[in-house]
């Protein structure tokens, strides 16, 4: 099941970021890593609520390009989600979604700490390329 989602996932990326113009791929675009550190005992409940978001946003909702949620192999219970959506406006429109805002509010008691830190791309124009290998 993860696979297949992992797959859906870098499917709609591809697809969606190869049919955008030039001026949309790169102008507006909102970057940024969460970094999530969850209660041990919450673990399973938050990965399924994570991957559950990240997989219904970025098949839903046309601004938002990816949300690639992983977890730290040494320390399970530590979390970095890329976020990547095509403005500021995706991005405020992503957070009144139903699937965000019953992510939002059925996880913060799993939640031991939250930090999200704006990116920039440094090569935005090849974006389009990193999942390409994959398939």
């Amino acid at each position: 099941m993860k696979n297949l989602i992992f797959l859906l996932i870098l499917s709609l990326f591809s697809a969606v970021w190869a049919e955008a113009k030039p001026a949309e791929k790169y102008g507006d675009l909102v970057v940024r890593i969460a970094e999530i550190e969850v209660y041990p005992k919450w673990l399973d409940a938050y990965l399924a609520a994570a991957r559950t978001v990240g997989a219904e946003s970025v098949a839903k909702e046309e601004g938002v390009i990816c949300i690639f949620p992983m977890q730290m192999k040494e320390k399970p219970n530590i979390i970095r989600i890329i976020e990547i959506y095509r403005s500021e406006e995706a991005y405020k429109a992503h957070l009144q979604t139903p699937h965000f805002r019953t992510y939002k509010e059925g996880t913060p008691h799993m939640i031991k700490s939250l930090k999200l830190v704006p990116m920039s791309p440094l090569d935005a124009e090849n974006m389009g390329l990193i999942f390409k290998k994959l398939r």
